[in-house]
């Protein structure tokens, strides 16, 4: 991926229980079931630049609040996400722990927003781009990559010529303070259920320990889903979204989910000395 390049920062799906559907409601009834087309602002336009790649500009005024993209793909989760090329998952957002939005096999209009440290649009929700404030025309969309990610799938140097730039964007950086107070109530739902989550998690206690290794044998997904609420923070997690915060190895998060009974064990044996993850 080019320097600050993300070819699909993407809208939100919704899911109606017969088909996907656009951001603004309408049943997406020309396009395959599971996917939806990227959309970009008629007050916008895709363009070619250096050294980025390509970027979307304003070519009228834009009000602030205004939906300036959606974006649409296949949602995956990480282990499937991978099978996928490069150029591909570079034009992907991740949309929960372990669920990423794959960005078509070839560019689509509104797949062409870059990353800014002083962005001017924002997410709406999980994948839907909004201006922050009004729009000049010939001005650039941005938005900061630190709202939607969380791993480390797209992780570049920034050459985005800020006065706050960051030099290096990464999955870590929903962390930081400074922009967990700037972008407070503006990132993606699941970094904000994680940024929660983070204030109050909480090692294990040497019952919450005994009562792991007691009751692991009877039923070891439960034990350990019980020890992982709490030293994650998060009461009302799936066991694969747990799963899916334990371990950046890919083979072993599948082995886990499947229930693998020595990587079980080791899983045991992890919160059972060091009481967190």
């Amino acid at each position: 991926m080019l320097p600050n390049q993300r070819y699909l920062p993407i809208s939100w799906l919704h899911h109606s229980g017969r088909s996907w559907c656009c951001v603004l409601g309408r049943p997406c009834r020309s396009r395959p079931e599971g996917r939806m087309r990227n959309y970009l602002s008629p007050l916008a336009e895709a363009r070619e630049i250096a050294p980025k790649g390509f970027g979307s500009f304003a070519i009228a005024p834009i009000p602030a609040g205004t939906i300036v993209a959606t974006f649409g793909g296949t949602i995956l989760n990480r282990i499937n996400f991978e099978t996928h090329p490069l150029e591909q998952r570079s034009r992907s957002i991740q949309i929960d722990a372990d669920q990423f939005v794959l960005g078509p096999e070839s560019r689509e209009s509104g797949d062409s927003i870059n990353h800014s440290c002083s962005p001017n649009c924002r997410l709406r929700n999980a994948t839907q781009l909004i201006a922050m404030h009004e729009l000049s025309a010939g001005e650039e969309l941005t938005y900061d990559y630190a709202t939607s990610d969380a791993s480390n799938y797209d992780e570049f140097e920034c050459a985005c010529g800020s006065d706050n730039c960051r030099l290096r964007v990464t999955g870590n950086d929903w962390q930081i303070p400074e922009l967990q107070i700037r972008y407070q109530k503006i990132f993606s739902p699941y970094v904000q259920r994680k940024i929660k989550a983070a204030q109050s998690s909480r090692p294990l206690t040497k019952r919450d320990a005994e009562e792991l290794i007691n009751s692991f044998d009877a039923n070891p997904q439960a034990a350990l889903m019980r020890a992982l609420r709490i030293a994650t923070g998060m009461p009302h997690a799936s066991w694969k979204s747990l799963v899916a915060l334990t371990s950046t190895d890919l083979q072993h998060r599948e082995l886990l989910y499947e229930g693998d009974q020595s990587c079980l064990d080791q899983l045991v044996k992890q919160l059972n000395e060091q009481r967190t993850i």
